[in-house]
């Protein structure tokens, strides 16, 4: 019963509770046209969060809490390789990264790891874990009984740290990580899992489709109200990676399997001189696991107009088995400079 009990406690960890103009030119890509003879690479912010929460009876008799919450921002700096594909690379975090979560059956214990190159910074994380955890799941706060804290040390640097390649149709491959950190207040091995960032490389390859079916040469003709949709999904492998660097329960317990696939509707929802703003969405309802379904996906597009920089890519998706048990992943790539 131990082993059930952990697997369905587990699942909440990934998706149980992670949004009349000129015509484009032809030539659209990412703003690395060169002004006074220097290109002009522009640099994003890639962050996520995920969130999930599970609460009920095991065997009408043995209650059970679990609450888990963890995210990660890098800062990226770009070249661009061709006319249809962009590099990405690590330059610095954006700030400390983060897990928070429950302990235990009962949900009586709270932990909370944060990893930053400056340790203060990460133990400012630290030291308000439970104003954050009640912000988040006041239901939950209240059975706390004890506290646990694991700062870690950013060891690495370096561009090589992260590198990933997207496409001019939104599609990221080739991704990589090598990030480094180091357990500061304990020597031992910690008993539970702290991959923020290899679980972050794993939301940047969630964006594993084209959001534009046509050929880029015909973007021009792109008008607002237009509709199409995306290839044919089937996040299983996605969500088997996710939950192997969220718990090690989830990683020997728990396979997720996408009952059938499914696509995203896209439209064009809005189109001035200066930005184009595509949708896509998507209300599945499909099993994933043990009643768990996908119940909303949507990815949003901002493109600045005419020289097609994007200005931003998110991605939602949100998970459900009944109330008290739901989860939530949002992750999303944006211009800042």
């Amino acid at each position: 019963m131990r082993k059930v009990s952990l697997i369905l406690i587990s699942i909440c960890l990934i998706y149980g509770t992670f949004h009349q103009s000129p015509p484009l030119h032809s030539k659209i890509f990412f703003g690395n046209e060169k002004k006074n003879g220097n290109e002009n690479n522009p640099k994003y912010r890639f962050e996520y969060q995920i969130q999930g929460e599970t609460s009920g009876l095991i065997l009408f008799i043995f209650r059970y809490r679990v609450f888990f919450f963890a995210t990660a921002s890098v800062l990226l700096t770009t070249k661009k390789i061709d006319e249809k594909t962009l590099q990405f690379h690590f330059e610095n975090i954006d700030k400390a990264g983060y897990l928070i979560g429950t302990r235990g059956f009962s949900g009586k214990t709270l932990i909370t790891a944060a990893a930053d190159y400056d340790l203060k910074k990460a133990q400012q994380i630290l030291d308000k874990d439970f104003a954050i955890f009640k912000e988040k799941a006041p239901d939950f706060s209240r059975v706390i009984r004890r506290r646990k804290t694991f700062p870690f040390k950013i060891l690495s640097q370096g561009q090589n740290v992260m590198a990933f390649k997207r496409d001019i149709n939104g599609i990221h491959r080739d991704c990589s990580i090598n990030m480094q950190i180091k357990s500061i207040k304990y020597k031992k091995k910690y008993d539970f899992n702290f991959k923020i960032y290899p679980m972050l490389l794993e939301m940047v390859k969630t964006y594993s489709h084209s959001f534009f079916p046509g050929n880029w040469e015909t973007v021009s003709e792109i008008k607002p109200g237009m509709e199409w949709h995306s290839p044919e999904l089937d996040f299983s492998n996605n969500m088997n990676r996710i939950g192997a660097r969220a718990s090690t329960t989830i990683e020997k317990f728990v396979t997720f399997r996408q009952r059938t696939p499914f696509k995203l509707a896209y439209r064009v929802v809005s189109k001035t001189p200066g930005m184009l703003t595509i949708l896509g969405e998507a209300v599945p309802q499909v099993k994933i696991w043990d009643g768990y379904k996908i119940v909303q996906v949507t990815r949003t597009i901002k493109m600045r107009l005419p020289d097609g920089v994007v200005l931003e890519d998110k991605f939602y998706v949100e998970i459900r088995k009944e109330e008290g048990k739901c989860g939530s992943v949002q992750c999303a790539l944006t211009l800042i400079q």
